[in-house]
């Protein structure tokens, strides 16, 4: 395959991106709070390379085979990402908070029959089935990913859940890039394969290496310390949080009564 600079360029942006955050996760000691997303820049990186390899060594159709083998992976890394943060976000004192986790699983629920329902509505411009299916699932990622993103941003505010740095940076750069790749998709299925679309799919390349330097620096930069809870305080917030549950439900029971 004949790549061009810029495709080569970016190339190499991303797997110095790739390898640059994997770095800071695992020298700042990160990964003990984001396994996924170590986990992703390590597989991203090795992607990377295999692609790369296959593309200025192998045939056209090797490429084809080692591109869509490893798109799996980067569907379910992406879906990953999104439990991560939820996970960090709704499990402050490391136990899921229980309304969280109901308002999250169903919002989940509704938004992933959504997505299913528009990626198979929609009818993109390509060139063969494996094509229109690739725009389909390309397009059910990014709807996920900003519909998972809103429902648990939804639990967490709801119930007073906080953000930390960290994992502020990890939902802002998944959030940007979700976005970005659902215009891209939007505007191929209206395009197709056309000049417009290539401007718009390196802008698109552009702008996740733009989010790779964002989580590094972000990842690399200290979190802000907050005094930490007294054992004897945890444990009460704790009883606290269940005994206003139980309450809330007598008090249901007894108006479904009356």
């Amino acid at each position: 395959m004949n790549l061009s600079a810029l495709d080569n360029l970016l190339w190499a942006a991303g797997f110095l991106g790739h390898v640059a955050l994997l770095f800071v996760l695992l020298m700042r000691r990160r990964w003990e709070q984001f396994p996924i997303l170590t986990c992703f820049a390590a597989y991203e990186a090795t992607v990377t390379i295999a692609l790369f390899l296959v593309s200025r060594y192998g045939s056209q159709h090797a490429y084809a085979v080692t591109y869509w083998i490893f798109g799996g992976g980067d569907i379910l890394f992406q879906l990953g990402l999104i439990f991560e943060i939820s996970r960090v976000v709704l499990r402050p004192t490391g136990s899921w908070v229980r309304d969280a986790r109901s308002s999250f699983l169903i919002a989940g629920v509704i938004g992933t029959a959504i997505a299913v329902g528009l990626c198979l509505a929609v009818k993109p411009l390509a060139h063969s089935t494996l094509g229109i299916w690739e725009v389909r699932g390309n397009l059910f990622t990014a709807l996920l990913d900003c519909e998972l993103f809103l429902a648990m941003l939804y639990a967490a505010n709801r119930l007073g859940l906080e953000w930390r740095n960290h994992v502020m940076a990890l939902a802002q750069g998944v959030t940007a890039w979700a976005f970005g790749a659902l215009v891209s998709d939007l505007a191929h299925i209206v395009l197709g394969w056309t000049r417009e679309f290539h401007v718009l799919d390196y802008s698109l390349s552009f702008l996740y290496v733009a989010v790779l330097c964002y989580w590094i620096v972000s990842f690399w930069r200290p979190e802000t310390v907050r005094a930490p809870l007294s054992e004897e305080m945890n444990d009460y917030l704790v009883a606290l949080h269940r005994r206003v549950q139980y309450d809330l439900q007598q008090v249901t029971q007894t108006r479904d009564r009356t």
